[in-house]
């Protein structure tokens, strides 16, 4: 399984894709169809993981509900814009997204991101950029662009309570609405790259003993 740094031209993040292997191949996080990558079908299970990966996708799960719920709300807003019954729903998205969905990614980014960056590049999964890069850079880089989206949104909706003139408040709810799906499309995309490539990576470049010391309390 070979992962490098991509961008999608189709991707939801509208991103441009670029590979550069030996043999020509794709990669699997640069597939025609996102949502299945080659290689996709040979991801480790969730139960030969070890336990720090397995959190990372507990955690996951979680999100993935979180995110249903809100692309219902976005659905509810669209229908009947924005209610005291949907304010709620809306701050519980927010709250989700500062309470879990960035701490995991900074998790992700201070626990296994580093080592696996470097296994990567020690194996020769990466690009001929000198220096060279990997799919780390990619994930990385989406974990920026979420928080710089969300907070997009956020304040497109508080805008949008804002406006006592009600064109102008469709249209910035309109567009509120527009780039909170976008970041719900994104979070998907990416939770499914991380569960189906980048974790089954780490599974195979990091060892069990150096998961085990990601798990050591840090000494006062």
């Amino acid at each position: 399984m070979t992962l490098v740094k991509l961008r999608k031209k189709d991707d939801p993040l509208e991103r441009d894709v670029e590979k550069e292997i030996d043999d020509g191949g794709l990669s699997p996080m640069s597939p025609p169809d996102a949502y299945a990558p080659p290689g996709s079908d040979q991801a480790v299970s969730y139960e030969k993981m070890h336990p720090v990966l397995r959190e990372l996708r507990d955690e996951h799960a979680a999100m993935v509900l979180e995110l249903d719920a809100f692309e219902a709300l976005l659905s509810q807003v669209k229908a009947d814009g924005v209610q005291r019954t949907t304010e709620a729903g809306l701050a519980r998205f927010f709250r989700c997204l500062d309470e879990s969905v960035f701490p995991h990614n900074r998790k992700e980014e201070k626990h296994v991101f580093p080592l696996l960056d470097q296994r990567l590049i020690e194996s020769g999964e990466h690009t001929k950029n000198d220096p060279p890069t990997t799919g780390i850079e990619l994930m990385e880089g989406e974990h920026d662009e979420f928080l710089q989206l969300a907070a997009v949104v956020f304040n497109f909706f508080g805008l949008a309570g804002r406006l006592p003139d009600p064109e102008s408040r469709t249209i910035v709810l309109g567009t509120a609405v527009q780039q909170a799906e976008l970041l719900v499309e994104g979070l998907r995309l990416h939770i499914f790259r991380e569960e189906h490539v980048i974790f089954s990576l780490a599974h195979k470049y990091i060892t069990s003993e150096e998961f085990d010391r990601m798990q050591a309390p840090v000494p006062a």
